[in-house]
């Protein structure tokens, strides 16, 4: 797929964002890279995008967007979000 080439000013806006949350420069770069390449090939809007991953301080976003990630990366990296799972309480005492 041929990408569109993100501009300048939009790039550097989104790095300022990903950096104001405590990642160095050269990762939220590519953050942003990875980020502007997903947001085309999903058809999301890549402002709100990147507003919604990083409205809570941190850098979130859906599983869905973390598998599409992975296709881009070798065999020996693979990100997976946290899930909470309840147990119920006897299984907790006994771990």
């Amino acid at each position: 797929m041929a990408y569109k080439v993100i501009p300048q000013v939009e790039f550097d806006k989104a790095v300022q964002r990903i950096l104001s949350l405590g990642i160095s420069r050269t990762p939220a770069e590519n953050i942003v890279l990875a980020f502007w390449k997903i947001s085309q090939d999903m058809n999301f809007d890549f402002k709100v995008f990147l507003e919604r991953s990083t409205s809570t301080g941190k850098l979130e976003v859906e599983q869905a967007i973390l598998d599409k990630l992975n296709l881009t990366l070798p065999d020996t990296i693979n990100y997976y979000k946290d899930t909470v799972n309840s147990v119920a309480p006897i299984v907790k005492r006994e771990l």
